[in-house]
């Protein structure tokens, strides 16, 4: 999960996604989550222990101009139900079905992950 690379510093990955981070936001791309990647995020550091930079997380998400909070909302959850329910072969979990009906919707491409189930869904893991 790309949030948990870039807090915790004891992710294998937390350097790259530190670089990636530091280059998307020189060019000014907007950057987009969903409640749904806050509370997994949020979930995963306290389960890893890594609790202490959840006030970080949450003053970033919710004070960076560069980021917007997407709420996943009825219309996508219901959505994202019916796109379970015919790709339940493929081993996603709901969250990230509920990241792919904001990003085909929002025309984003681009996913800060190492989940592979993005790529095969048509999106571009840029971990």
């Amino acid at each position: 999960m790309g949030w948990a690379c870039l807090l915790d510093r004891r992710e294998a990955k937390h350097g790259a996604t530190a670089r990636l981070m530091a280059e998307w936001g020189q060019t000014r791309r907007p950057l987009v989550t969903t409640d749904y990647v806050v509370d997994e995020t949020a979930t995963l550091l306290m389960a890893r222990r890594a609790g202490g930079v959840l006030g970080e997380f949450f003053d970033c998400i919710e004070h960076s101009a560069a980021l917007t909070l997407t709420p996943v909302g009825l219309g996508r959850f219901r959505e994202a139900c019916g796109y379970l329910l015919k790709h339940r072969d493929q081993g996603y979990s709901f969250t990230d079905v509920t990241s792919f009906i904001v990003m085909n919707e929002l025309g984003v491409s681009d996913a800060l992950t190492e989940d592979r189930h993005f790529e095969k869904a048509g999106f571009r893991c840029l971990l």
